[in-house]
C-alpha cells in the first residue's frame, strides 16, 4: 500500500460550479471478500480499474477495497484474502459472521483457516481517530482535490450523506488531473 504524501497535486482553487458528476467516471463495479482474485483482477483488467470496492455479499455494505495494481501478482485466494478494511469492527464483524454461520452448518473447516491468515495479511485504512470525507456525485471538485492534496491516493464516491449504501464510482487522482487538462484555461 501507497503511503499517503502531504504533496499538494492540486492548485486550482475554482473548478466553476463542477462537481464529481462532471467527471464522467465509470459506474463502480463491486467484488464481494469470496470473490476469487483472479476474478476480480479479470474485472479490474477488462474496465481498467485500479481499485474495486469490496462489498458485504448479504447487506451490500462498504467494507473496503482491493488495491489491484498491488495484488497483479497474487492470484491465489479470495479477495478477503488481499483486501483493505476501511476499519477494524467491520473486518472482526464480517469474519465472526462467517465464522458463525459456517459453524451453524456443521463445518469448521475451511473459513476458519482463512480468518487466521486474513488476521495477518490485510491491512486496515482508516487508522483510529481519522474521519472520513463524505464524497458524493454533486460534491465540488475543490473538495475532491482538497481531499487528494491530503495525501489520499483515491476516493469511493457514494449516493447519500455516509452512509454507505451504495457505492457511484471510485476517483483516483488521475481523473482530476484529466479533468484539468480538458477544461478551457481561464
Amino acid at each position: 500500500m501507497a503511503t499517503p504524501t502531504t504533496t499538494t497535486l492540486f492548485h486550482t482553487t475554482d473548478y466553476r460550479g463542477a462537481t464529481i458528476e462532471d467527471l464522467n467516471i465509470p459506474q463502480a463495479i463491486s467484488v464481494n471478500p469470496t470473490t476469487p482474485t483472479s476474478d476480480a483482477l479479470a474485472i479490474g483488467f477488462e474496465n481498467e480499474f485500479t481499485f474495486l470496492p469490496v462489498i458485504h455479499e448479504v447487506n451490500k455494505r462498504l467494507l473496503g477495497v482491493i488495491d489491484l495494481g498491488a495484488n497483479g501478482a497474487k492470484v491465489s485466494g479470495v479477495v478477503l484474502d488481499h483486501m483493505m478494511w476501511f476499519n477494524q469492527g467491520a473486518k472482526r464483524k464480517y469474519l465472526s459472521d462467517q465464522l458463525r454461520e459456517q459453524q451453524d452448518a456443521g463445518s469448521t473447516k475451511g473459513t476458519t483457516g482463512t480468518n487466521q491468515r486474513t488476521s495477518a495479511t490485510t491491512k486496515i485504512l482508516k487508522p483510529r481517530g481519522k474521519r472520513y470525507s463524505v464524497l458524493t456525485p454533486l460534491s465540488p471538485l475543490e473538495d475532491l482535490a482538497g481531499f487528494f492534496n491530503r495525501g489520499n491516493y483515491f476516493a469511493i464516491v457514494t449516493n447519500d450523506a455516509g452512509l454507505g449504501n451504495f457505492v457511484y464510482g471510485v476517483v483516483t487522482p488521475e481523473d482530476l488531473m484529466k479533468y484539468e487538462q480538458s477544461r478551457p484555461k481561464l
